[in-house]
């Protein structure tokens, strides 16, 4: 399987890296890489590049890429769910875990949300704890970052 990989700049101070195997997305994480500039051939990370400035100029609510997801049936259930959240929308890990059957599970999808593999496209910024606060965010995180671009303010 041959990868193609492309790098985004972003209006948030960082370059999203986003690798695909021409059917999905196997990867995205932010970095502070500056970006190759040759031409993107690969037309998955095209469509990528098309969402990605259509969510960057306010425009785009939810992304709609294909994703390969590695991990445990439960990460998956978890970042299929996380996905179809819309900008704007929050949700705690304790709503989640309820959410997906397993209401004791909030300590997983916390676990889940710190080991997402696509940044971005599967947006772990929109859970929050259940006092409504960022939880489990280093310094380096981008969650903040991505919050106030989408207008959403916490505690």
């Amino acid at each position: 399987m041959k990868l193609a990989r492309a790098y985004f700049e972003t209006p948030l101070g960082a370059v999203l890296s986003v690798e695909s195997d021409g059917e999905r997305i196997v990867d995205a994480s932010f970095c502070a890489r500056r970006p190759n500039l040759s031409p993107i051939r690969d037309p998955l990370l095209r469509e990528a590049q098309r969402q990605l400035r259509a969510y960057f100029r306010k425009r785009l609510r939810r992304f709609d890429l294909p994703l390969l997801l590695g991990g445990t049936a439960f990460q998956k259930d978890v970042w299929r769910w996380v996905a179809q959240l819309e900008t704007g929308e929050l949700i705690s890990y304790g709503d989640l875990a309820r959410a997906l059957g397993r209401p004791r599970a909030h300590r997983g999808v916390a676990s889940a949300m710190r080991l997402t593999p696509i940044d971005l496209f599967i947006p772990a910024h929109r859970v929050v704890g259940s006092d409504g606060t960022v939880r489990g965010a280093g310094p380096r995180s981008m969650r903040r970052r991505l919050l106030t671009f989408e207008g959403i303010t916490l505690r």
